[in-house]
């Protein structure tokens, strides 16, 4: 039987197939995704089950809130899948990270003008895919799941204030 030696001692680098366009490019797409993925769940789900009567009014007062949570899980499914595709390095940190971040994305875009709104998700989609992708390009998942949780837990209590 052979024996494994492991040399604690040397210097591991990062993925040596870390092309960030590609990860932008994603990230942009699946920020557009999301926006059309929020427009349609607001619209055909929604506001046809909870908007005609008025005893669910506090549901249909926050449809693109909740339309905009829904297309967030459903984005960062596809996004998982695309990234796996793409064999990116820890796809399900970047995919989580960003929707966990970014979770309520249509309701902070809600009231502006549809264009302003769709370039909104796709540069932050663009920038959370970057940044989670490059904070886990690292060798060591516990030192990559300690960052992104710290950036997360940050991010998200910057955005609560």
């Amino acid at each position: 039987m052979a024996k494994v030696i492991v040399d604690e001692g040397q210097v591991r680098e990062v993925s040596q197939y870390y092309i960030w366009w590609h990860l932008a490019l994603t990230g942009a797409g699946l920020g557009l995704v999301y926006w059309v993925m929020t427009y349609l769940v607001g619209h055909f789900i929604i506001d046809q089950l909870y908007c005609g009567n008025s005893v669910s009014a506090i549901t249909c007062s926050n449809s693109t809130s909740i339309s905009g949570n829904i297309a967030d899980i459903l984005v960062a499914a596809i996004g998982l899948v695309v990234m796996v595709r793409m064999r990116v390095f820890r796809p399900i940190i970047i995919a989580v990270a960003s929707a966990i971040l970014l979770w309520g994305l249509a309701g902070w875009t809600e009231g502006l003008w549809f264009l302003e709104a769709i370039v909104w998700s796709v540069l932050l989609f663009a920038l959370c895919y970057l940044m989670f992708s490059w904070v886990g390009r690292y060798a060591r998942s516990t030192a990559v799941l300690i960052a992104v949780l710290v950036i997360v837990v940050i991010g998200r209590i910057v955005l609560a204030l």
